[in-house]
């Protein structure tokens, strides 16, 4: 990626983080009497806790169900299950951290949800571990471009180098693709990681959906899982009123090429949406269907998403 493509890049993938932002704006000014921190940075900080829940009751859920030998039947090293039990007491700990951050900011910290993860043995659980971990460090790296307290842009910052070893190392050394995607991350906001998380979430206690502990998600998108780059895959997402085929564009957020656009392609005989794929794609990708392609800073060009595809690469760079 050059230079001038990277500051484009983050440019334009940092309008759809800071998009969150305006949607926020009657809470910015508005303070904790208690604390004087805004209410609209504790919320970022809920949303931190809110991920650091879901994976900790992964982490405690599947490392109760599966012991040693059952990683080794199926497959894995013995000393995976040691490295992923350390995850856990990491996550363990961010999750005390922010309960108490929150709290002494004035804010209620949201409370654990009930979760449904959906998977049948070691290998699956892992892959279940390793997208939330993706999910959770992009989290972290967006919640930099809104946090505006030295101490929680500090403290955010060491949760975020932690999580991203977390992703780079299940990806490497247990699910063998490359650690990385390519030289740069991509952030997500509040409302985006909400949307990604929200397939693992059965329900959650009352007082979480209160808009002053976390944002509203963007309505969900999901894409057929069959396709690789250069190919087309199916969309499924609630089609917006007032708007022509020709208004959507699917924004793909790569960390190997930039932010890539697609026209959304409507079927005639009514079946789902679709998308070209671009054919340099690789690793972990983010897609977001928008009303246009151009850059706007506006939570209502976001139409659904994002949602997350993998295309997993070996050290030639040879996809999976």
């Amino acid at each position: 990626m050059t230079r001038q493509l990277f500051t484009t890049f983050i440019q334009s993938v940092f309008v759809l983080v800071v998009a969150q932002l305006l949607s926020l704006n009657f809470m910015v000014c508005a303070t904790n009497s208690s604390s004087g921190v805004s209410e609209a940075e504790i919320q970022i900080l809920n949303c931190a806790l809110h991920i650091e829940h879901l994976e900790d009751a992964l982490y405690t859920e599947g490392l109760s169900r599966f012991s040693v030998q059952d990683f080794v039947n199926n497959g894995l090293e013995p000393w995976m299950y040691g490295r992923l039990q350390e995850i856990l007491e990491h996550e363990e700990a961010h999750m005390e951290f922010l309960k108490s951050v929150v709290s002494e900011a004035g804010g209620k910290p949201v409370e654990r949800c009930v979760y449904n993860f959906s998977y049948s043995d070691p290998r699956s659980f892992v892959e279940v571990a390793s997208k939330l971990e993706t999910i959770g460090t992009a989290a972290y790296h967006g919640a930099s471009a809104m946090l505006t307290d030295e101490r929680y842009i500090s403290a955010s910052g060491a949760m975020f180098a932690i999580e991203a070893r977390h992703s780079g190392w299940v990806d490497s050394s247990v699910r063998k693709v490359s650690a990385w995607s390519g030289a740069f991350g991509v952030p997500l906001n509040c409302g985006q990681v909400l949307t990604l998380i929200s397939p693992y979430i059965e329900s959650c206690p009352f007082q979480n959906s209160d808009n002053s502990l976390l944002p509203e998600p963007y309505p969900p998108l999901t894409i057929s899982s069959s396709a690789h780059p250069n190919e087309i895959a199916s969309l499924t997402f609630t089609y917006p009123e007032n708007h022509t085929s020709a208004s959507l564009s699917a924004n793909f957020l790569t960390s190997n090429a930039g932010m890539l656009f697609a026209p959304v392609i409507v079927q005639e005989d009514q079946g789902p949406a679709q998308v070209k794929i671009p054919e340099n794609v690789r690793g972990d990708v983010f897609v977001v269907i928008t009303t246009t392609d151009a850059d706007h800073g506006l939570d209502k060009v976001i139409v659904a998403g994002p949602a997350l595809i993998r295309f997993g690469f070996d050290a030639e760079g040879r996809l999976g």
